[in-house]
């Protein structure tokens, strides 16, 4: 049986070797994309996009076919940010839209090098689950900076803010979700539906949670710093580049 919300600590091994993992694949994935032909830049963004998809659908069909792992429509279905981003990511990979790159950008960046530096696994730690989790982890974090250095994806004034009231409106939507899943779908193990952790908050270690303030106003320092983070990531992002129609933006926009 599959244990839930598994913490992975900096004082384990396995926490270095996923680390490890995940910048060797992250360099290489990069550098692969750095040195293609321009004639081949278009098919290996689609086959990037089907290994993707390849990658989210193992994790659901190994919880229902393994018997030592228990499917869980509470747990098992990519409904958090990380596992939404890597579905729009993959979507991405074939269409190449500017406003879904906007909307995935911020929140793949954070989420993805959050969940490496603090990583939660959900659904067990199986070295099986590990491997996914470091996967689809440093791929939130390398995709959309392919996409900019590659395929020309670029932010116009105040995407971060769009990007952030996309994240907003998805979170506060994930709350009926998960409330419609706790009241009305039995769970075979016992726990909560928490996607995107808006039912709970979740067991790590971070400056922006506060699970003592209760819900809901424990989301509200994680709103905040959410903001902020996509406000410091837009600084950084404007000090190198311009707006798409050619117009030097300031760094709040």
């Amino acid at each position: 049986m599959n244990n839930y919300d598994v913490a992975i600590f900096p004082t384990e091994v396995r926490y270095w070797m996923m680390m490890g993992c995940a910048l060797f694949v992250g360099w290489r994935v990069i550098r692969y994309f750095d040195n293609l032909h321009y004639l081949k830049r278009n098919s290996s963004l689609k086959r990037l996009g089907f290994a993707i998809v390849v990658i989210h659908l193992i994790l659901p069909t190994y919880s229902l076919l393994n018997p030592d792992q228990t499917f869980s429509f509470h747990r098992s279905i990519p409904l958090h940010f990380c596992g939404l981003n890597f579905w729009l990511l993959a979507l991405n990979c074939f269409f190449r839209n500017r406003k879904l790159f906007v909307y995935t950008f911020f929140m793949s960046l954070i989420g993805g090098f959050y969940s490496l530096l603090t990583p939660l696994l959900v659904v067990g730690d199986s070295p099986f689950v590990l491997l996914h989790y470091t996967l689809v982890h440093t791929g939130l974090f390398v995709v959309p900076i392919v996409m900019i250095r590659i395929y020309g994806m670029r932010l116009k004034s105040f995407d971060w803010l769009r990007s952030y009231l996309f994240a907003a409106a998805i979170s506060t939507l994930m709350v009926f979700v998960n409330g419609f899943l706790n009241m009305y779908v039995e769970s075979p193990t016992g726990v909560v539906a928490n996607y995107m952790f808006v039912t709970e908050p979740p067991e790590v270690t971070n400056p922006f949670l506060f699970p003592s303030l209760g819900w809901p106003f424990y989301l509200v320092p994680i709103h905040l710093g959410l903001l902020l983070h996509m406000f410091f990531i837009n600084i950084i992002y404007r000090v190198k580049e311009v707006d798409p129609e050619g117009k030097n933006l300031r760094i709040w926009q």
